[in-house]
């Protein structure tokens, strides 16, 4: 086929994997990796090593593209202000829609231009090693959960913009994870024995430290008090920074389980219930993205409202235009600043960020 494809390589076994695939396919394929944040997991050394090597081993021409700045400014500044408030943010969400798939893109396109591989108004097409489908209806575009159920990462693209989903291949969406090992050992890949992580690239610590250790924001361990929602004092934690909407362990209380209901930033309060106090059935999503048109009356769908979680039953109704308030079949653990995404049988239709109680 006459298409140029650039495929987003971090040197593990699905990005090289899908290299495998795509050159299978495209007469040209260009590999890429960006460099978002030093020696973090996807962009260290020895992972540029493994992309650079795939490359030459599969003759692919191979970019590194600079956005650590972008990354910092668009992401890692979003990931500590949002724990900041009191909230638990995803940062793949984030970086997916600000960086991979849009500046990542963009840059990629330029260079391919300038290196006279992309024809001036050529459209370039764009690959990665997620697991994740697109489907063309005739409502449009959009993205499908990935034949393994257990590896889909349709939930993590749900911010994507929709104009350049035409654009995108996803050449693992229709296998299995077990499949891809398998091709990756039948090409003799050396990266089919390396382990995978679900935790934010940038984070070699845990989230605490790694905030903690950003210039300004050294001093923020100020103990506080746990209380339960009617207001009593229960016992003190060690910093709110340490504990998330739905955590039972390391409390130090007595007479439990408790849970951590709601986190009081401005007043350093950690609120704690009973486990049957715990969930909600009523929760708002503000900063929407659709891939349907914006719902003008209440919707039922399903509803993923954490990664790797079942689909819920939910209703949607719209309040405001970037704001709609999600009512569920049954109470459910609710984590503000994580995402709700919104679909419809297999096909995501929208999602946004859970907003605080």
């Amino acid at each position: 086929m006459s298409k140029i494809v650039a495929l987003a390589l971090s040197g593990g076994v699905d990005s090289s994997v899908a290299a495998v695939l795509l050159r299978e396919q495209y007469d040209l394929v260009i590999g890429a990796s960006h460099y978002i944040w030093p020696e973090s997991r996807c962009c260290s050394i020895a992972a540029f090593n493994r992309a650079k090597y795939i490359c030459n081993l599969l003759n692919m021409p191979y970019y590194i593209i600079d956005l650590e700045r972008e990354f910092k400014t668009k992401v890692v500044d979003n990931f500590i202000s949002t724990y900041l408030k009191g909230a638990t943010p995803n940062p793949c969400v984030l970086c997916n829609a600000e960086i991979r798939f849009t500046l990542f893109y963009r840059r990629l396109a330029q260079k391919c231009t300038e290196e006279g591989l992309l024809s001036s108004g050529e459209n370039l097409f764009f690959a990665t090693g997620h697991y994740v489908r697109l489907e063309q209806t005739d409502r449009g575009w959009f993205l499908k959960k990935a034949r393994d159920k257990t590896k889909d990462q349709s939930y993590m693209l749900y911010r994507l913009p929709k104009e350049i989903l035409p654009r995108l291949i996803f050449s693992l969406g229709g296998y299995l994870k077990e499949e891809v090992v398998q091709i990756a050992r039948k090409h003799d890949l050396t990266v089919a024995h390396l382990k995978e992580s679900q935790d934010a690239c940038f984070v070699d610590t845990d989230y605490v430290e790694f905030i903690t250790s950003q210039k300004g924001f050294e001093n923020l361990f100020r103990p506080g008090d746990i209380r339960d929602n009617h207001g009593r004092t229960l016992g003190e934690h060690r910093g709110y920074l340490h504990y998330t909407v739905g955590q039972r362990s390391g409390l130090g209380l007595s007479d439990g389980p408790w849970y951590v209901s709601r986190i009081d930033a401005e007043n350093n309060v950690v609120v704690v219930v009973r486990k049957e106090q715990a969930g909600r059935r009523q929760f708002r999503v503000e900063n929407l993205n659709w891939f349907i048109p914006a719902p003008d009356k209440p919707l039922e769908c399903t509803v993923k409202i954490r990664y790797q979680t079942r689909d819920i039953p939910c209703v949607l109704e719209i309040r405001q235009p970037q704001q709609v308030l999600a009512t569920l079949d049954q109470p459910e653990l609710v984590t503000p600043g994580q995402s709700a995404v919104f679909y419809s049988g297999e096909l995501v239709i929208g999602g946004g960020i859970i907003a605080k109680a």
